[in-house]
């Protein structure tokens, strides 16, 4: 017979609180195995692992709505096969990157004690340091872009209101159009911008694809994923998002 936990326990064990273990609960996400006669909750292995599924989601950004249409997808499974997958092949070369970084500190602790250092050891140390996944890069500038937008419909906001004060309904009308046309081409530069940086890994087959740039725009997605259906296998699933690989040849730019 296997074990049962109290709520009390799985929090312990996950590390996490029973208030978010219950709203999990009344989500739907997690039910408890069982319910005792004094109206205890009681949680197996399978609910844990489902939990320590979630958790892990959750720090990636992923929302409550965005978590259950994974997990009830068909071919969610597979997605997430297809990000763990990843994220060990991510961890493994941060792991080896922090390995010639140590490496190389300790080249560097040993020159500086034998005080032998010149300038190009310090440069090469500064590339090493500056080394960044360009997909984080990525996503970081569209919240640099996503935080202007936003501070022009506030300003936007603010100046029809003054006009509307003054009685410069003209006026008023002119900025507020202004302010449209503006956040719209600022909205479409940004979309196409991020569409030309990244492409797509099929879970069920393992083929990497650009969709459309219209499939890309009006496709449900999350953090990680965007649900696309594979010009290979033409099996639509949630398809892990990856940055677009490049080399520069003759001076002109490819990609791989």
């Amino acid at each position: 017979m296997s074990r049962k936990y109290s709520i009390g326990d799985v929090a312990r064990k996950l590390n996490m609180t029973t208030r978010t273990i219950r709203f999990y609960d009344q989500k739907n996400l997690v039910k408890p195995e069982s319910i005792g006669e004094n109206g205890y909750r009681y949680y197996g292995e399978e609910q844990i692992q489902r939990l320590e599924l979630i958790n892990y989601l959750r720090g990636l950004n992923f929302s409550i709505k965005q978590i259950k249409q994974l997990l009830n997808d068909q071919k969610g499974s597979d997605s997430l096969l297809l990000l763990f997958q990843k994220q060990i092949e991510e961890n493994d070369a941060q792991i080896a990157d922090l390995k010639q970084k140590q490496t190389q500190l300790r080249h560097l602790a040993k020159t500086i004690a034998t005080r032998k250092i010149d300038a190009d050891g310090l440069t090469d140390i500064a590339k090493i340091m500056k080394k960044e996944t360009r997909l984080t890069n990525l996503r970081r500038k569209m919240w640099l872009f996503s935080f202007s937008i936003l501070l022009i419909e506030v300003l936007g906001i603010f100046s029809a209101y003054q006009f509307k004060q003054s009685n410069a309904l003209p006026v008023m009308w002119l900025s507020i159009a202004t302010m449209l046309v503006l956040i719209f081409g600022l909205t479409a530069f940004l979309t196409k911008y991020y569409y030309d940086q990244v492409e797509y890994i099929c879970p069920n087959c393992g083929t990497k694809f650009i969709p459309a740039m219209t499939t890309f725009i009006f496709s449900a997605h999350t953090p990680k994923f965007r649900r696309l259906a594979c010009p290979h296998c033409h099996q639509k699933s949630y398809c892990l998002e990856i940055a677009r690989k490049y080399f520069l040849g003759n001076g002109v730019l490819y990609r791989l």
